[in-house]
């Protein structure tokens, strides 16, 4: 029987505060959709805890030791990036974000690449891969582009939408190909400033928002700033699918 490649998940990180349970401890979780969403494509989903290290502690060598044994990495959703992370100065403190979190996120995607593994950002992964890559991001959407649509609604959540415009015969179009019009969720208010040397945009939002993009210089790099987990259909399944047959191949 064929083995079910192993794909690591990055977790999301909540500091130790009073709380009701885990009182005063620091947390490390995932969101169960992401799981769900590679399992049922053949993958066995699992969650590479930082396991306490900093920034300045061994992150490279725990991320190395983290993707040998993996055979593709999911960037997934949740804080900010902290504008550090990509050289620019923090414009308000309530976009910090999580830096620790970045630094063992990085340390992941490079000892993916680095390794050949294939890799896929959702949402903040996607950000994570742009800034990896070279990149930089609008710290937030609402104050920097106030002539946008809505990217983030709380209220509604994953069911605010939007349409998606599409570069022809890439990886994207593939995936809502028989679909009509692309249309996605969108649950951020961080995105794309400058897309990155190493990557091709492949979607954009109906105000010029990078959507989609994929690194021509890596592998399999690809990144999409919607949730494809929480969106489902056709062009969700397509692209776990394809995520998880590059882990296998």
């Amino acid at each position: 029987m064929q083995t079910r490649p192993l794909i690591a998940i990055s977790p999301n990180h909540f500091p130790a505060e009073d709380r009701p349970l885990y009182k005063d401890k620091p947390l490390e979780y995932g969101e169960g959709a992401m799981a769900r969403a590679l399992r049922e494509v053949g993958a066995l989903p699992i969650m590479p805890y930082r396991a306490g290290l900093e920034p300045g502690g061994d992150l490279a060598a725990l991320a190395e030791a983290v993707m040998q044994r993996c055979d593709g990495l999911l960037l997934s959703g949740g804080a900010d990036v902290d504008p550090a992370s990509y050289g620019q100065p923090l414009r308000d403190p309530r976009w910090a974000g999580d830096p620790s979190r970045d630094a063992y996120e990085l340390a992941l995607y490079a000892a993916a690449v680095a390794l050949d593994k294939p890799v896929l950002g959702v949402c903040r992964g996607a950000q994570l891969i742009n800034v990896a890559e070279g990149g930089t991001l609008w710290q937030d959407l609402p104050s920097e582009r106030p002539g946008d649509i809505v990217h983030r609604d709380q209220v509604r959540y994953d069911t605010n939408a939007h349409g998606l415009e599409v570069a022809p015969g890439g990886l994207v179009a593939a995936l809502f190909e028989g679909e009509g019009a692309p249309r996605v969720n969108s649950v951020h208010h961080q995105g794309v400033l400058d897309l990155a040397p190493s990557a091709t945009a492949e979607a954009w939002a109906p105000d010029g928002l990078v959507e989609a993009f994929r690194v021509h210089t890596r592998r399999w790099s690809v990144a999409v700033q919607w949730h494809p987990e929480w969106l489902g259909g056709p062009s969700s399944h397509r692209l776990f699918s394809t995520f998880v047959a590059e882990a296998t191949r």
